[in-house]
């Protein structure tokens, strides 16, 4: 129960993150568990260096912007999330997410982010991978894409499946 409450309150900071993300860049959100990083996936080098491997505590949304502010290249690549029990920790930004594709139906013309972001839910101990682009936000898992919110200039659509 406490592991369905961790994902509820990130879903609710992902879609603070949707409804602000004015540059309407695509964001990547990966969250997995074990005590390693899962495969298939790199840290991109950043100066300065995020700071990293700390719990999130309903704060997720004001530390990504924070995190921006301090360094806008932060917003390239795919963020970690490690879940533990019921705890979640930002174990990293600017990640190059590189997994086999996956042998799933996919949508046509929707880009590298989105197909990497798809394929990297099917990695082992990925429980789930966030899409956020200027349309909402999907979730995969396990290859399974789902329409999680769809935003209609910079609300969400509260009848999107």
């Amino acid at each position: 129960m406490q592991i369905i409450h961790a994902h509820l309150l990130l879903e609710n900071e992902i879609i603070k993150i949707a409804k602000r993300n004015k540059s309407r860049h695509a964001i990547i959100i990966a969250v997995f568990t074990g005590k390693k990083l899962p495969k298939y996936c790199t840290p991109m080098p950043r100066n300065p260096n995020p700071t990293i491997n700390f719990p999130l505590n309903n704060n997720f949304s004001k530390i990504y912007f924070s995190f921006i502010r301090k360094n806008s290249s932060f917003r390239d690549g795919a963020i970690l999330i490690q879940l533990h029990r019921d705890k979640l920790t930002l174990r990293g930004f600017s990640y190059r997410l590189y997994p086999l594709p996956l042998k799933v139906p996919r949508l046509k013309n929707m880009g590298s982010g989105y197909n990497s972001a798809l394929d990297f839910s099917g990695v082992k101990r990925v429980i789930c991978v966030y899409f956020i682009n200027k349309n909402g936000i999907k979730k995969f898992i396990k290859g399974k894409e789902k329409e999680l919110f769809k935003l209609k200039g910079n609300k969400i659509d509260k009848n999107a499946k």
